[in-house]
């Protein structure tokens, strides 16, 4: 790898680690208010996957930068963080001061969500495989074999409400409406991608990623008769550069509030 090549990777390596912690953060937040109590705990794992898997990448990131994992998890500036916007948005029911349960949460948006940013890890974490950055390729082993579990656990929820009374079809192809746009924003490459495939260190750029994720895709709506939304549609911002919406606000106050409380901390 050139020296050219280490700030792209870097960066590359963060944006798929702010993916899954973001992601692996608002999972949690279903335990204990999951429909049934078996996905109170399949929830609970699949956060503790995510967020373990964005600690590995981060480790990576950090090697590169010679910085500290934790450091680049929860002390970067807000602007400075480059998931999806997909990921960011709250699923599950908000509490009052006497907890209580407030209107707000969307199982059907949550189940979205999940399937198709995992067809989307599920090619990505592919093509990174092949990378030839040997570190990246032999850690992605391990996330690829744990990711296989989530897309599962994602396929048999996609299928029970599409195929299941008509309150969940519909639910369902509410959220899917909701969420096209943002999810197409899943392909919106980090800087430096180019770079990166000329060096062989990635075989492909995350937006050449786009065509194959819709031909996964496809077949899941068409099973159930869903129209499959315009693929062609332009996405809507996608923020790998730093472009979030109101839900980051709040999350990553959320997030960063007991390591801003100690920043020096030990843990």
């Amino acid at each position: 790898m050139t020296p050219e090549a280490r700030e792209p990777l870097a960066r590359y390596l963060l944006t798929i680690a702010d993916d899954e912690l973001v992601l692996g953060y608002r999972d949690s937040e279903w335990t204990g208010v999951a429909p049934i109590v078996e996905e109170d705990v399949a929830f609970s794992s699949l956060a503790q996957d995510e967020i373990g898997h964005a600690r590995l990448l981060y480790t990576l990131a950090a090697e590169l930068t010679a910085t500290d994992p934790d450091q680049l998890a929860l002390r970067r500036p807000k602007g400075d963080y480059y998931h999806a916007r997909l990921l960011e948005f709250r699923a599950t029911p908000k509490y009052d001061p006497s907890g209580q349960h407030q209107a707000g949460g969307d199982w059907a948006k949550a189940i979205v969500r999940r399937y198709l940013y995992d067809l989307f890890d599920d090619l990505r974490t592919e093509i990174i495989a092949e990378s030839s950055y040997p570190p990246l390729a032999a850690a992605i082993q391990k996330v690829r074999r744990e990711e296989r579990y989530h897309l599962r656990h994602d396929e048999a929820w996609w299928h029970a409400l599409a195929g299941g009374p008509a309150e969940g079809r519909e639910r369902l192809e509410r959220a899917i409406a909701a969420l096209w746009p943002d999810a197409l924003g899943l392909f919106e490459p980090a800087p430096g991608e180019e770079r990166l495939v000329a060096e062989g260190i990635l075989p492909l750029t995350t937006a050449e990623l786009r065509l194959r994720w819709v031909e996964r895709v496809a077949p899941a709506f068409a099973r159930h008769g869903i129209p499959l939304p315009d693929e062609r549609a332009a996405p809507a911002v996608g923020g790998r550069r730093g472009e979030h919406g109101p839900g980051w606000d709040e999350l990553y106050d959320e997030m960063t509030m007991v390591r801003r409380l100690e920043p020096d901390g030990a843990w």
